[in-house]
């Protein structure tokens, strides 16, 4: 039965006048529902009312959105149905679209995403009093009949019959379950009436057209048919009426009455718009780089006001966008650095908490099958806790299990890594010692270390990897989201109380554990298939970025605030901001399943009636502020370019007097303006932060050499307590054996010799499917080494053109036996460049064609040669004894007393004008083998086998004569490189900028050289 009750159009000229009206409408015995856009606007007409009625609201109006109004109607139903939630709603309709595609054919595959679109075009159709049966015949005439011959929309008339079958199944299952959605609980709400029903509604919201969070017709039917409702009251401005909302109003409610507004002052003055200084009269908005720049001006701008003395308190103030993000990640960086409280309203995605990264890393991981880059991620993650023999793995261990595992090339299979675990205690340190076998040096004490902490970060992980492989193998729904959640709850770190953002990620906490408990119960009970781990991903990824998160705000500040929010609340002072086409006006959310022209046969509005609403929510906006507004737009997003919003013309339609700003003077207005500029000014800082800057401003200039590469003796004492490893280089570059190839490294770059050898930094380790060129080098000098050992064990010596064959079938032998621990795709590259193909040569041939080719024989060939110890090195001032280290890849002695020195090099050869290896161990080797058999051996050749390149066999040096300048100019080089790592000298210098492209060490370097190359 329909009550009879009074149906009133408040018709208000402005946003002040808007607000006026509403708090008269609310000001009456009975306490009605006041429905608005959104929570935020909730909280500023809350906030406003108040002003006008005092801290005690508790007898005003009921502020609720759309969806809470229904929440409210549904409790007072005497006995009221349970509702669904929108989780449960999806379930039901993804479950009811797969009965629907059975023998169907489709266009398309149904995914949840595509599934959730259907569910809200279902919505759509309903709240604009549309049933299925009608949907179905107003499509099917629009396209006409089906002799039709256009397979275009033959194609629509199958989705459309599938459409229509989804959702009848999904009506279907609603009754079954004994639960409601909002349209079935519409239809009770009108058939039954509620024990305490509502008297008085006031909608301060347009309709869906002009507002997209506004009511729907189904909406307002409800509200005109509703038993017990005595009054609806609707407040408009004139805008918003003449946009075409008056003219639907009056069909969806016949005979409503018009008044204006009761109780509202008609003597408010209309703000000023302030401009910048000598802009032109059509453009009077203030145009800055990005968004961030945009708030960086307004804090500027605040800032010049208090300074003038014309300065509206901040909860007067008001920032004003069309989206919230991402001016409150901007805002949370911009205005606490200028001393600027704010306060925010709307709630940001739950996604974009670092909380919800970790339940990524975890699913990541799962999916990955647990490779070595996702597996070190989720144990380095800060939100979880893993432990081994009750011990929490540290990042130390996480760190050396990384290094290990790219060691030993894992890139996935939890097999695999079972596997490894069980053989990785062979060589822990603690069986080493049980075994007597002593470490041989500092290093290697250190990296067996390194080996025992890895293996304790193993054995956490392998207990992760255990915990979530089932996860990986398909299961039901309801299944695997059980495990998903127990791991969750298992591995959580626990929160310290102090910690100040402890609250903010106890809540976040609850909301995901929530969304994975809610999918679990509600698959369980409605729909529950087979779930693979990326429908599992999918499924969480979606339901974690459908919630909102609301995060603790300040009390008192600047607004934050929506441009709908914003019509309730009473500022000073608005700065408009984000005027681009993207974001004014608001993109109308397009409809996947039919083109506009169907749609409008369904009732949907047109875009033209979209702008006119959307130009008239902004000409209202531009008035409503009590003193000034402003309009920023900007030209970057993100590095890309961006145009200003076309609602911009519309400012003149406004008519709001127009007040130039001058430019704000220099003024140290951040944080960083006060710490950056001479002289730095501290006032600002808190007590803490202020220490920390006295010991910054304490520190030595950045200009200083030793900050650029440069470590003078006068600065190496000062150095000694901060990195011994820095101070003691002198005394490594005279006493210590160093490394022929460390030597190298500092000719290609002294910064990196630096980095890596003084430091100590690790290389970032990489992942590949096959061997890096350091691994493909040593794979190859080992098999080359195996090879020849085997050569000279059976017997052989001198390779000539007769055994070459009986060379060949050993190398390949040797080959096959060291490509058997490869992956068989990689093991098939490797034969290739080892043994060759059809279309070329080998490693092997070149290597055994070089020997044979010569005419002196081999009498024995020394593999892997260490040159290690003191030698004797020629310079322009002198001879040096010097301590080097080496390793001669091989050393080959012939039957005349001389020697061949080979240096397998996979790449190009080096540059021999600053070689070092080759020359420098042509040296080491003479005076180690002086005596070597009881004779004298001298350097007849030296060469690079190189396996890039025009050339296989590249020789140091061409004729005799040239050996005595090559070796003389190579020591002399060796020495001036120790010299210079003697005097601290390592500038980021590479010799070929083009090294810094794969530099390990970039992150640390501070490319000096920049503009000098």
């Amino acid at each position: 039965m329909i009550t009879p009750r009074r149906t009133r159009l408040v018709r208000v000229p402005d946003l002040h006048a808007f607000r006026d009206a509403i708090a008269a409408l609310g000001g009456t015995q009975v306490r009605p529902y006041v429905v608005v856009p959104n929570r935020a606007a909730a909280r500023q007409l809350d906030r406003f009312l108040a002003s006008r009625v005092g801290a005690d609201r508790r007898a005003g109006p009921e502020i609720v959105t759309r969806d809470e109004l229904y929440d409210r109607l549904h409790a007072r139903l005497a006995n009221p149905p349970r509702r669904l939630t929108t989780l449960e709603r999806e379930v039901i309709a993804q479950r009811a679209a797969r009965h629907a595609a059975k023998g169907a054919e489709l266009a398309f595959r149904l995914r949840p995403g595509l599934v959730a679109e259907m569910l809200r075009f279902y919505d759509q159709l309903r709240r604009q009093s549309q049933h299925v049966q009608r949907f179905e015949e107003l499509i099917t005439d629009a396209l006409g009949g089906d002799g039709d011959l256009d397979r275009g929309a033959e194609r629509l008339r199958q989705q459309t019959r599938f459409l229509a079958r989804a959702f009848r199944e999904y009506e279907q299952r609603v009754r079954e379950s004994g639960a409601c959605d909002e349209h079935l609980l519409r239809d009770r709400l009108v058939a039954e009436p509620a024990a305490d029903p509502v008297q008085r509604v006031i909608v301060t919201v347009a309709d869906w057209i002009a507002d997209a969070e506004g009511l729907y017709v189904a909406d307002f039917d409800l509200l005109a048919r509703i038993p017990g409702l005595e009054s609806l009251d609707i407040v408009a401005t004139e805008a918003i009426l003449g946009s075409g909302f008056h003219e639907r109003l009056h069909n969806w409610l016949p005979g409503i009455e018009e008044g204006r507004g009761a109780g509202v002052a008609s003597d408010v003055a209309r703000p000023a718009l302030q401009v910048p200084l000598g802009a032109a009269s059509e453009e009077p908005w203030w145009t800055l780089r990005d968004r961030e720049e945009e708030l960086v001006s307004i804090a500027r701008q605040i800032k010049a006001d208090r300074r003038s003395g014309d300065a509206a308190p901040l909860d007067r103030r008001a920032v004003v966008f069309k989206h919230p993000l991402p001016y409150l990640y901007l805002a949370a960086e911009t205005l606490p650095a200028a001393g600027i409280p704010y306060q925010t309203f709307d709630a940001l995605p739950l996604a974009a908490e670092p909380l919800a990264a970790a339940l990524d890393l975890t699913i990541e991981a799962v999916s990955a099958s647990f490779g070595r880059e996702p597996l070190v991620a989720l144990l380095r993650s800060p939100h979880f806790v893993f432990r081994h023999d009750d011990q929490e793995i540290t990042r130390e261990s996480t760190s050396a299990l990384d290094r290990a595992l790219s060691d030993r090339r894992y890139l996935g299979d939890p097999n695999r890594l079972e596997e490894m675990a069980s053989r990785w205690p062979e060589g822990s340190p603690a069986l080493r010692q049980a075994q007597g076998i002593p470490g041989s040096s500092r290093d290697e004490g250190l990296r067996y270390k390194n080996e025992c902490a890895a293996l304790r970060a193993l054995h956490a992980g392998l207990g992760a990897v255990r915990e979530l492989a089932p996860l990986a193998e398909s299961a039901p729904a309801s299944q695997q989201l059980t495990r998903l959640l127990a791991f969750w709850d298992g591995h959580l770190r626990p929160l310290d109380d102090a910690d100040p953002l402890s609250a903010r990620e106890q809540r976040g906490r609850a909301a995901i554990r929530q969304t994975l408990s809610a999918m679990a119960s509600v698959h369980a009970a409605h729909d529950d298939p087979d779930w693979t781990i990326d429908d599992l991903a999918l499924a969480v990824r979606r339901a974690v970025e459908d919630q909102t998160f609301e995060p603790e705000s300040a009390a008192a500040g600047v607004h934050l605030l929506d441009d709908r929010a914003a019509r309730y609340g009473d500022f000073d002072d608005v700065a408009i901001v984000g005027m681009v086409e993207t974001d004014w006006p608001e993109r109308p959310r397009r409809n996947i399943f039919y083109p506009p022209a169907l749609l409008k046969s369904l009732g949907w509005p047109s875009e033209k009636d979209r702008r006119v609403a959307a130009d008239a929510h902004f000409l209202d906006l531009l008035a409503g502020a009590c003193r000034r507004t402003l309009i920023s737009t900007f030209t970057l997003d993100e590095d890309a370019l961006v145009s200003r919003s076309t609602q911009l013309d519309e400012i003149a339609r406004a008519r709001l007097s127009a007040v130039a700003r001058p430019a704000i003077a220099g003024a140290r207005v951040f944080l960083d303006e006060a710490l950056s500029l001479e002289p730095p000014a501290l006032s600002a800082l808190d007590a803490d932060a202020r220490i920390w800057a006295d010991l910054r401003l304490s520190r030595s200039p950045a200009e200083q050499p030793q900050f650029h590469g440069s470590l003078p003796k006068a600065s190496a004492e000062l150095a000694e307590a901060a990195e011994p490893n820095v101070s003691q280089r002198a005394l490594r570059a005279r006493r210590l054996p160093l490394s022929v190839s460390a030597l190298e490294t500092y000719l290609d770059c002294p910064f990196k010799f630096f980095a890596q050898h003084l430091l100590k930094l690790d290389e970032e380790p990489d992942d590949e499917e096959v061997m890096d060129p350091r691994h493909q080098g040593q794979f190859v000098h080992d098999v080359f080494e195996q090879f020849f050992t085997a050569w000279q064990t059976a017997g052989h010596r001198a390779m000539t053109s007769e055994n070459l064959d009986v060379a060949r079938a050993l190398f390949t032998d040797v080959v096959d036996r060291a490509l058997d621990a490869l992956p068989e795709a990689e093991a098939g590259l490797e034969r290739t460049r080892l043994l060759g193909s059809p279309a070329a040569a080998g490693l092997g041939e070149a290597v055994f064609r070089m020997e044979a080719e010569r005419p002196v024989a081999v009498v024995e060939r020394l593999l892997e040669h260490r040159l290690e110890g003191e030698f004797t090195i020629a310079t322009a001032g002198g001879p040096r004894t010097i301590a080097l280290r080496g390793k001669a890849d091989r050393l080959d002695l012939l039957e005349d007393g001389t020697c061949r020195l080979i240096d397998y090099k996979l790449g190009w050869p080096p540059d021999k004008g600053r070689a070092l290896q080759l020359p420098i161990y042509s040296v080491c080797a003479e005076q180690r083998l002086a005596t070597y058999r009881g004779r004298e051996w001298t350097i007849g050749e030296a060469m690079y086998l190189a396996f890039k390149g025009p050339r296989r066999v590249v020789p140091l040096f061409s004729k005799t004569d040239q050996r005595a300048k090559v070796l003389t100019d190579a020591q002399q080089r060796l020495a001036d490189t120790i010299d210079a790592i003697a005097r601290g000298e390592f500038p980021p210098t590479p010799d070929d900028v083009w090294r810094c492209e794969t530099c390990t060490f970039a992150s640390v370097c501070r490319k000096d050289y920049v503009g000098d190359i």
